[in-house]
């Protein structure tokens, strides 16, 4: 199974007090016990370290930087293709929650076939993807 990893998932596991902590790490471990491929994003991972340094702390985003360079999750990039069909996602869907950020999340789960999402916002669970993506959240 792969799974793509959202910023609400990572803020949720790293800080303690974060209100979806307790669940994401329930989440976690049953995402290794299933021994998934995890895939996150360069945007994610943009946005995941400054908000734990605005919800934590500095000290917390570099600690989680170092964490997940010793990790196995692919970090995939928003190259021109995916980029145009983010755009086309964000053009097209006006929820005001919905970020730019989002919009290439759901593009790279489309272009890679991800099967699962570990986020959450909600907008997750009811995007329309091309295939079928279980929601973990």
């Amino acid at each position: 199974m792969k799974v793509f990893v959202d910023t609400g998932a990572f803020c949720a596991l790293t800080i303690p007090h974060d209100m979806h902590n307790n669940i994401a790490k329930t989440l976690h471990k049953q995402i290794h016990r299933e021994k998934a491929l995890l895939y996150t994003s360069d945007y994610v991972l943009d946005e995941t370290y400054t908000l734990l340094k605005m919800r934590s702390s500095h000290e917390t985003a570099v600690k989680f930087m170092a964490q997940l360079e010793a990790t196995a999750i692919v970090v995939l990039s928003v190259g021109a293709d995916i980029s145009a069909d983010a755009k086309s996602l964000f053009r097209k869907f006006d929820d005001r929650k919905l970020s730019f950020t989002d919009c290439t999340s759901f593009a790279l789960i489309n272009h890679f076939g991800i099967d699962a999402v570990f986020a959450f916002d909600e907008h997750f669970r009811y995007h329309p993807y091309k295939h079928p993506v279980r929601f973990l959240g």
